[in-house]
């Protein structure tokens, strides 16, 4: 059971680019990535999903 989503699997299940990804994260309105190394993030598929269903209502 995989709980972290890549960058590109977000931005797949969001249909958002990274750029707007990252703006987000800037205002504080998407969730913010979980640091694995120093060049690689990862999101809890769960904050992603919260956020989905948030814009849906």
């Amino acid at each position: 059971m995989n709980n972290l989503m890549t960058v590109k699997e977000v931005c797949k299940s969001t249909s958002l680019s990274r750029t707007t990804i990252w703006r987000l994260q800037q205002r504080n309105e998407f969730p913010k990535g979980v640091r694995l190394s120093a060049s690689r993030i990862a999101f809890t598929v769960g904050s992603v999903e919260k956020w989905i269903a948030s814009r849906m209502q």
